[in-house]
Order: C-alpha cells, then structure tokens, then sequence
C-alpha cells in the first residue's frame, strides 16, 4: 500500500507541475490577448480619432462658408436697410420742406394780408363762407375798377377791385 500511495503522490505530484504550468500558459494567454485587445483598442481608438477629426475638419470648413455666407449677405441686408432708411429719412425731410414752401406763405405776404386785414378791420363788413368760399357783401350800383393799362380794351380788362359796403347792419 505504500507503493501505491507513493504512486498516488507522484500523480499528484505530476498532475500539480500540470495544472502549475497550465495556470502559467493560461495566464501568459491571458498577458497575450491583453495586449492583442489593448493594441486593437488603440488601432481602433487612433482610426477613430482619425477619422473623426477628418469629419470635424470638413464640417467646420463647411461651417466657416456657411458663416462667411451669412456674414456676406447679413452685410449687404444691413446696407439695403440702411440705404431704404436714409433714403426715406431724406424723402421725408425734403416732403416737409416742400410744404413748407408751398403752403406757408412769405414774410412779405404776411405783412401784407395784415395791412389789408387791418386796413378792413376799421369797416363793418359782412363776410361769410359759402362753398368753401369767403363772400363779402359789396355795393352793387357803382362799377367795379380795374388797375390795368387804359391802353387795354374794356372787354379785356378784370373789373375785380369794387367798393365795400361799410353799412352797419
């Protein structure tokens, strides 16, 4: 029996060296496809990378035109508005300025309606609108004057200038 035990021992003996430098292999195996995994990774990361900072480039070069684009047309939108405002602003201004000149009477003429108004104003008119047209009462027996050349014919001159009516009514 003890032959046999000495046997068992030196299987087991030879069976612990086995599963020794199974252990071994499997952990250099293990140290292998450790690298081989860690090498793919980083081949892998590296394309990766690669081809991602290829994409980013052509996008932000597609990006810039785009921007280039719209910084081009956001200027020549600025100088339309700015053109369409100051050409309005110009109008406007020159619209008023024409009315002032054509409906806003001279000093001259100022002063003279208010001679006439105050030459008028010592009389007791009768004056009235009607149509939209201011009506003074006037003397209708005696005829009207005319302050044009006496070298003109009657029928051509105006007889526009006739004496009030001072009456007091």
């Amino acid at each position: 029996m003890n032959n046999q035990n000495d046997d068992l021992d030196d299987q087991l003996y030879i069976l612990l060296a086995s599963m020794k430098e199974y252990r071994e292999a499997i952990a250099d195996d293990n140290k292998r496809l450790e690298a081989f995994y860690n090498q793919v990774a980083s081949g892998v990361l590296d394309k990766t990378e690669k081809s991602l900072e290829n994409a980013n480039k052509k996008h932000m070069g597609a990006l810039d035109n785009s921007i280039q684009d719209l910084n081009q047309v956001t200027n020549r939108l600025n100088t339309k508005l700015i053109l369409i405002f100051a050409s309005s602003f110009v109008a406007s201004i020159m619209a008023v300025l024409l009315a002032v000149f054509l409906y806003v009477p001279s000093m001259d003429e100022i002063q003279q309606r208010r001679a006439d108004k105050k030459a008028l104003d010592q009389y007791a008119l009768q004056m009235r609108i009607e149509d939209g047209e201011t009506l003074v009462r006037i003397m209708t027996k005696k005829p009207c004057y005319s302050f044009q050349s006496n070298s003109m014919k009657s029928e051509d001159k105006t007889f526009d200038w006739c004496r009030i009516d001072p009456k007091k009514y």
